[in-house]
């Protein structure tokens, strides 16, 4: 018999997170998801698996309530740099193909200029709030995802 070891996604990254629903007052039978991760993200390719566990996360809470939109908040993350987090950030393409699916992002102080820099470039002179769906507090994301649910809705999407 081979040897095995045990194995758990907590293994992967010291990062922790919680899990919040409520229902969209735009589309009531539409519930949105927040889920806040906290702890600090490895820097460059040390990041790698802090990522993966993020991922694994968001897809195993979407499997498992399907919420109708997503906010990623990461106002409690501390984040400097690091490719792969990006990945987390793009959600829905496969479980969602047929349905839009809105997700907005919450950054705070300790990644807010790394997500910039990563979403628009080392050089990009705009702000993190032009670029359209990351916000620095969570009634603003929890607005956007409203306005895309009522928007969707509205183009019988939903």
């Amino acid at each position: 018999m081979k040897t095995t070891k045990q194995v758990k996604l907590e293994d992967l990254s010291n990062i922790q997170h919680e899990v919040y629903i409520g229902t969209s007052k735009e589309v009531d039978y539409l519930e949105i998801m927040i889920i806040k991760f906290v702890g600090n993200y490895g820097y460059g390719s040390d990041g790698n698996s802090d990522a993966t566990f993020m991922r694994a996360i968001r897809s195993a809470v979407l499997e498992a309530w399907e919420p109708g939109g997503l906010i990623l908040d990461l106002s409690d993350f501390s984040y400097e740099w690091g490719d792969r987090i990006e990945t987390v950030f793009f959600v829905g393409d496969d479980k969602y193909r047929d349905i839009p699916f809105p997700v907005a992002l919450i950054v705070g102080n300790k990644s807010e200029e790394a997500i910039r820099t990563l979403l628009l470039g080392l050089e990009s002179k705009k702000t993190i709030e032009e670029i359209g769906w990351v916000f620095k507090d969570l009634k603003s994301a929890w607005q956007y995802i409203e306005i895309k649910l009522k928007e969707y809705k509205s183009q019988n999407l939903l």
